[in-house]
């Protein structure tokens, strides 16, 4: 077991009480559902800086239950520093419930776009980092399910023929119980990867998956080119016990979820890339 899975343990030691004491003080009876997912970004050491830079982040949550609990969480950061250029974002979603008759959903996205003007017979290149980490677990199957989806992509874009140059993107889903699990990885030819780490475990009532990829990107220009760089992430977990019916009580983004969160901002993020 690596340094980067014991970091997102510690993490769900962290924020787990959070969540679980600001729904219930749950008895050992009671059944529970838990999913997390969670995608971080780092660029730095570019070849130049950029002419415009636009960051983006969005997050929605939902939750539904009558007899049960259920809360949820979703947070999103961009930055985008000029000079000297350096990006990072970051999205975490997640979901815990207990007992039955609830449904708890959370999204959080972030993404940024930069454009810069390579000139002629120059060489355009990069430094990364990416994580994604991915969690759920159930106790009562087959009533009881929790789902983590995690999607990171970024491609670099020739703004004056209007194509792509070069991709990435990690995706990753945990379905407990189900069997469509996965952690995929895919780059083209110019980005190359010089560490890459995971682990997983799939099957059962407990599964996770986690990768941190580092590499560089480097492609040279024969004539002044127009680029961006566009990178969006996706983290989105569900936990249902089982599916609650229609004439329940419906809350989004509750002042406990807003009490829980803020807690949570209080407490060292033991997964970040800037560590």
């Amino acid at each position: 077991m690596n340094k980067y899975l014991q970091s997102v343990k510690q993490f769900l030691l962290v924020v787990t009480p959070l969540l679980t004491s600001s729904v219930v003080a749950a008895s050992p009876a009671q059944a529970a559902t838990f999913a997390l997912s969670k995608g971080e970004l780092l660029f730095t050491n570019f070849s130049q800086s950029p002419l415009s830079t636009l960051t983006i982040t969005d997050t929605n949550t939902k939750s539904i239950f009558q007899g049960g609990d259920v809360a949820t969480i979703a947070d999103a950061q961009a930055s985008f520093k000029v000079s000297p250029p350096e990006v990072f974002n970051s999205s975490l979603s997640l979901a815990e419930g207990v007992n039955t008759d609830y449904s708890g959903f959370a999204e959080s996205q972030a993404g940024l776009i930069g454009s810069f003007s390579v000139e002629a017979d120059k060489s355009f290149f990069f430094d990364f980092k990416a994580f994604l980490a991915l969690q759920t677990s159930i106790d009562a199957p087959p009533k009881e399910n929790a789902r983590a989806i995690g999607d990171m992509s970024w491609v670099l874009f020739d703004i004056d023929n209007n194509k792509v140059l070069d991709s990435f993107n990690i995706s990753g889903n945990l379905l407990t119980e189900g069997n469509n699990d996965f952690l995929e990885i895919n780059n083209s030819d110019n980005i190359v990867i010089s560490n890459q780490k995971s682990e997983s475990s799939f099957g059962g009532k407990e599964e996770f998956a986690t990768v941190l990829v580092q590499g560089y990107l480097q492609r040279s220009f024969t004539k002044t080119t127009n680029i961006a760089l566009v990178e969006v992430k996706r983290n989105q977990v569900v936990v249902k016990a089982p599916e609650p019916s229609d004439n329940i009580v419906l809350l989004i983004s509750s002042g406990v979820i807003g009490i829980a969160l803020k807690r949570r901002r209080k407490v060292k993020n033991a997964c970040s890339l800037k560590e």
